[in-house]
């Protein structure tokens, strides 16, 4: 704040100006001259000087001159405590889907150039199993044991009968798409070859097993709620085979298939 009186005889009028930190002109007011310079007039102008301020003051409402009023602290209040603590919320267990058994009666062919007559048609009977927590797709594994229809083969006076006894475990990945369930894995496969050999009275039985790893295939459809329809589709590639050469004529007589295939069909049902 700058008060300037000017000297007694001059035509300047006294002034007061506030000017603030930034060097910015805040307040100017020109104050009317004394009529004498005494004591009192001294006093006056004085009071002056500080009503101008005063009010000025009070008009801009400084903050640091102007006091924020007080505010009483908050009164903290107290929550009740609840009648009964929530019990922990535990996360819900995964539901898990029961496994699928399926029981079938199947038809079988084997399709190979070394079987004649009754000897490819088998009648199988199957048990299954579902792996994992899903219904739609998931691995099964298959066990399934069945019974050729005989057979007789001729050759230089004798005769001689088969009867052929498979039997195979299946591991498949299954896959669901819309009602129809697909199904493709790898089979192992065993065959228990039952021989009778007659030569005029005399009888004699032989017994061979054969073994063989295929790739295999099926279709499921459902015939309702718990019935279904399946066919299946195996290429197979012997690992063992056997074969009987005749003595007198040093010629094959019979042996069993290198490569060979299988088609079925079968009707079954779904238990859970």
């Amino acid at each position: 704040m700058t008060l300037v009186l000017p000297e007694p005889g001059t035509h300047q009028e006294p002034s007061v100006s506030l000017i603030d930190q930034q060097g910015m002109l805040r307040l100017f007011r020109i104050l009317a001259r004394p009529g004498a310079a005494n004591a009192r007039d001294c006093v006056a102008l004085a009071d002056t000087v500080a009503i101008i301020v005063q009010r000025y003051l009070e008009e801009v409402e400084l903050p640091d001159v102007e006091e924020a009023p007080r505010k009483s602290p908050p009164i903290p209040v107290a929550s009740p405590a609840p009648a009964n603590p929530p019990a922990p919320v535990s996360a819900a267990p995964r539901l898990m889907t029961r496994a699928r058994w399926d029981i079938s009666l199947a038809i079988s062919q084997r399709l190979a150039s070394q079987m004649a007559g009754l000897e490819p048609y088998e009648l199988r009977l199957s048990l299954a199993r579902t792996l994992g927590a899903r219904t739609d797709t998931g691995l099964m594994v298959r066990l399934w044991g069945g019974v050729s229809g005989p057979t007789e083969r001729d050759w230089n006076g004798g005769r001689g009968d088969v009867v052929r006894v498979p039997a195979g475990l299946e591991v498949m990945w299954r896959r669901a798409i819309s009602a129809v369930e697909l199904q493709l894995g790898l089979a192992g496969q065993l065959d228990f070859w039952i021989l009778g050999a007659r030569y005029q009275t005399n009888v004699q039985w032989d017994y061979r097993f054969a073994a063989a790893g295929a790739v295999t295939g099926g279709m499921q459809m459902p015939l309702g709620k718990r019935l279904f329809l399946r066919l299946s589709l195996d290429f197979a590639k012997a690992a063992l085979r056997y074969r009987y050469v005749d003595p007198n004529t040093n010629e094959t007589a019979f042996s069993t298939p290198s490569v060979f295939g299988d088609a079925g069909l079968a009707l079954g049902m779904s238990l859970r």
